[in-house]
């Protein structure tokens, strides 16, 4: 063997393999078992996140989802070693927005009134997730992982919104106000996916990059009807093993 490798490769191989086979089995099993935790904040871009209301014009008003501010977790439970780590990867996030928008049409040509609303949208999405991971180190501290599976998100809709007639003869402005309130939820079944890299700071201890990606349609019946749940969401990361 020693003409294949030289006598300090093959002594330093020995070494490590031996170095391998000594380590505590508790140690070996406290990894194993011991789950990697991730928390993360960042804003939620999706794709098709506008809706629409008609006004008395018949003329589309927008309303606009996007940029959604998010909060959640991860978690990694470790399966198999190798190259690459793998394992389970179960999770959630949440996301929110409050948009209040206010638009007015004519009512009719004969007296050249308006009709004034005022909208306050609220919107909640919860997701919780379980799929597979890989995880492997590109550098002393740097690591890089990738996850994917199904999720299943609730989504809650809810329009506060009032609306009063303005007419415009001379003195001020007779005010008719309504007020309505509606809201909606959904829950439906998906997928996302989770990339990004860790920069060790301490024992155990990274913070990171991260780029998730969430699909699926929710079915808001009562108020703005269909809207599809899907983009991209950037984060800011912290990982620590439990």
């Amino acid at each position: 063997m020693n003409t294949i490798l030289p006598y300090g490769r093959t002594s330093a191989l020995s070494a490590a393999l031996a170095l391998l086979f000594t380590l505590p089995p508790s140690a070996m099993a406290e990894e194993a078992t011991t789950p990697f935790l991730q928390i993360y904040l960042g804003v939620a871009e999706l794709d098709d996140q506008t809706t629409s209301w008609t006004d008395a014009d018949n003329e589309s008003v927008e309303v606009d989802f996007s940029s959604l501010p998010t909060a959640g977790f991860e978690l990694e439970y470790l399966f198999g070693r190798g190259f690459v780590h793998w394992g389970i990867n179960p999770g959630g996030s949440v996301s929110w927005k409050n948009e209040d928008i206010t638009f007015s049409g004519s009512l009719t040509e004969n007296n050249g009134g308006t009709i004034t609303y005022e909208a306050d949208n609220s919107l909640l999405l919860v997701e919780l997730h379980l799929g597979g991971y890989l995880r492997g180190r590109i550098s002393e501290r740097i690591t890089t992982y990738l996850s994917v599976g199904p999720m299943i998100m609730y989504g809650y809709h809810e329009v506060e919104d009032e609306n009063y007639t303005e007419t415009p003869p001379s003195g001020r402005p007779a005010r008719s106000p309504t007020s309505d309130n509606s809201d909606s939820s959904d829950v439906a079944v998906g997928f996302y996916s989770r990339a990004g890299v860790d920069f060790e700071i301490g024992d155990n201890r990274y913070l990171g990059l991260g780029l998730r990606y969430i699909s699926t349609e929710l079915d808001f019946d009562r108020t703005i009807g269909k809207i599809d749940v899907t983009g991209p969401q950037y984060v800011l990361t912290y990982s620590a093993r439990l």
